[in-house]
C-alpha cells in the first residue's frame, strides 16, 4: 500500500471518528470543542511533518534526477 493511500484513508477515518463523536457525543458542547482542538492540534503536527518529510524525500529525488540528466547530457556531447 503506498503511502499516499495510507494519508488518505486516515483523513477519511479522522473525518468519521470526529462525526460519529459529535453526533453521541458524551460531553457538553464546550468541553467536546475543547477535545478537538487537541486532537486537531496532534494531527495538524503530525500532518505537516508527514507533508514536510516527504516533500524533503521528494525535493532530494528530483535533485538526483537532475544530476544524472547533466551527467547523460555532458556524455552526450
Amino acid at each position: 500500500m503506498k503511502d499516499s493511500d495510507i494519508f488518505g484513508y486516515s483523513l477519511i477515518v479522522f473525518g468519521l471518528g470526529i462525526l460519529v463523536g459529535l453526533l453521541v457525543a458524551p460531553h457538553k458542547g464546550e468541553e467536546t470543542r475543547e477535545i478537538l482542538r487537541k486532537y486537531l492540534k496532534e494531527y495538524c503536527g503530525e500532518t505537516c511533518e508527514f507533508i514536510t518529510e516527504k516533500a524533503a524525500q521528494v525535493g532530494k529525488k528530483a535533485q538526483e534526477y537532475i544530476e544524472e540528466l547533466k551527467k547523460g547530457i555532458e556524455e552526450a556531447k
